[in-house]
């Protein structure tokens, strides 16, 4: 009984994660309109930096954690993916930007051979082929594409540092709680947007309600995020966590269609599809293969 009451806990968790991911990707597509990159990354990761210390200490948990090199290499890749993936969305429509970032499970099967020493199973080049091809018909110029920019590679590599990250939380996800994992990606998401913040030309600190707002939205979906999916982790196996958060993407597409007026074609359909498909079936290779494709939740937090 008290195994059946976790599971049904756990859906209820898994069922929330996706739709908080989803609302912290929206609100930062909206508080575009109010702040800049730079404004909404260090908002967001000073938000974490001040709460998770105090979490850890309520848990009694180690937070700074083993291998330190490599927690903040981890932190560094997943702040910086999340920069880009910002930027992504001021310069193409929310849904193309999400569906170009779903390639991260096709680059993590790609580059776990070197980064973890697990090579991929043969049936996963099928499924990476068919990524690939999605995101050729998507991007491939047509009378009624707009013009390639900088949006669309932003989105591109953004999902592959989320990759690396995902790698990274594979190899560190054994020493250290994923407290301490987030906790870095907010050092670091700090150090990296601070900067830029101080020297931009536009004032530091938000000048409407709606743009604070906007910043308090992204932090506050973003650790009711995390802590969702600590706690669906916790009761349900991390593959079918995993096969639950790609509900983030169709969610997300749905509002930019509906609520935005961004476009639907008939190519970013299929395209979409062909990518969603692949990095659904990628992810159910962890149930049956030592494949090192895992959810986004547990990367770039």
């Amino acid at each position: 009984m008290a195994a059946l009451h976790s599971i049904s806990g756990g859906v209820i968790w898994v069922l929330l994660a996706p739709l908080l991911y989803a609302g912290m990707s929206v609100s930062a597509k909206l508080a575009g309109d109010y702040l800049s990159i730079w404004q909404i990354g260090v908002g967001r990761f000073i938000f974490g930096l001040l709460l998770v210390p105090m979490i850890v200490r309520a848990l009694g948990l180690n937070l700074w954690g083993r291998q330190r090199f490599l927690l903040t290499l981890r932190g560094l890749c997943g702040s910086v993916a999340f920069l880009l993936l910002v930027a992504s969305f001021k310069r193409i429509p929310l849904s193309l930007a999400m569906v170009l970032f779903y390639l991260y499970p096709a680059f993590t099967t790609l580059l776990s051979p070197w980064i973890t020493g697990e090579p991929p199973p043969k049936i996963s080049w099928i499924l990476i082929c068919g990524a690939f091809i999605g995101t050729s018909l998507i991007l491939w110029p047509h009378e009624t594409s707009a013009d390639l920019n900088s949006g669309h590679l932003y989105a591109v590599i953004a999902s592959v540092l989320c990759a690396l990250t995902l790698l990274l939380v594979r190899r560190l996800g054994k020493d250290n709680n994923i407290y301490t994992l987030f906790f870095y990606l907010c050092i670091t998401g700090t150090l990296a947007g601070l900067g830029p913040l101080l020297i931009q030309e536009t004032p530091i600190l938000p000048q409407t309600s709606a743009a604070w707002a906007g910043v308090a939205a992204v932090a506050a979906f973003s650790i009711a995020a995390q802590l969702t999916i600590n706690q669906a982790l916790i009761r349900i196996p991390a593959a079918t966590v995993s096969i639950m958060m790609t509900a983030e993407v169709p969610l997300i597409a749905c509002f930019g269609v509906i609520y935005l007026g961004e476009p639907l074609t008939w190519r970013l359909i299929v395209g979409a599809s062909l990518i969603f498909s692949s990095g659904v079936g990628l992810n159910l290779l962890p149930a049956k293969s030592k494949s090192a494709t895992t959810s986004r939740a547990e990367g770039m937090s």
